[in-house]
């Protein structure tokens, strides 16, 4: 059966609230290291001399160590359709990790966001103080959006007759509508009703992703240009489905 491909930031966030040392194992692979910068212009972060005025880095497992007990913790695909507050800074990656501290945590009463950089098989996190943090994503209404969303996308596939035209993308498409997610990559315990919402938001990402790659079916550029739309307006729910399906409030919210 096929596996659904998770973007680095999804995989943190679904374990960074998990006591475990198993999850930045996880995230990080057997070859590759991960680290967290903060910018030198981040307000009141000073550059120890001893770096050189390079920004200092904290591996991925001492900082995670250091930031709990945390408070609110999802994954964000951002991009500028997004009206998501303060998520501008990880539009370049596409991708980051939204975190808010607890009580006693080095991050206490604050939010931050982590966006990964990779090189190889090595990723730098950098993080990002927050002024302004998304409200409360919503499981239930993300779940009726994305189920809506995903029929409209294969409508949408349908039309663009990929079966006939590109029958290399048709089976793509097949195989995104039946692609699961990899149990072994999931934290314990994880919710039925959230790992559903998650696979269902990562099909919708990709179906998405197809459809807008061959547009060659519009008769002429404005059907193209509102059948993108569309497409994106899609996207958006998709992406939104993921910060729902991979939101955790690890205490009490206020």
């Amino acid at each position: 059966m096929p596996v659904l491909d998770l973007p680095v930031s999804v995989l943190l966030a679904l374990w960074a609230p998990v006591p475990s040392s198993a999850g930045t194992a996880l995230v990080q692979g057997p070859d590759g290291a991960h680290d967290v910068v903060r910018p030198t212009t981040t307000p009141g972060w000073e550059v120890p001399e001893a770096t050189g005025g390079a920004s200092p880095s904290v591996e991925l497992a001492a900082w995670f160590q250091a930031a709990h007990p945390l408070r609110r913790c999802a994954a964000v695909l951002p991009s500028p359709a997004d009206p998501l507050p303060g998520l501008a800074l990880a539009l370049e990656e596409g991708e980051a990790v939204l975190l808010e501290g607890g009580a006693g945590s080095r991050l206490e009463g604050r939010s931050v966001l982590l966006v990964p950089r990779a090189s190889g098989t090595s990723v730098t996190w950098v993080e990002h103080a927050l002024g302004t943090c998304p409200a409360p994503f919503d499981a239930s209404q993300a779940r009726r959006d994305v189920h809506l969303a995903t029929e409209q996308a294969i409508e949408v596939l349908v039309s663009l007759d990929l079966a006939r035209e590109r029958p290399e993308l048709a089976q793509v498409l097949t195989d995104l509508v039946t692609a699961v997610l990899d149990p072994r990559l999931l934290p314990p315990g994880l919710e039925p009703r959230r790992r559903d919402l998650l696979e269902r938001s990562l099909r919708l990402v990709g179906i998405c992703q197809l459809a807008l790659e061959d547009d060659g079916a519009a008769a002429t550029a404005s059907q193209g240009l509102a059948r993108s739309r569309v497409l994106r307006r899609l996207g958006t729910v998709a992406r939104h489905g993921v910060a729902a399906a991979t939101e955790t409030w690890v205490l009490p919210q206020r």
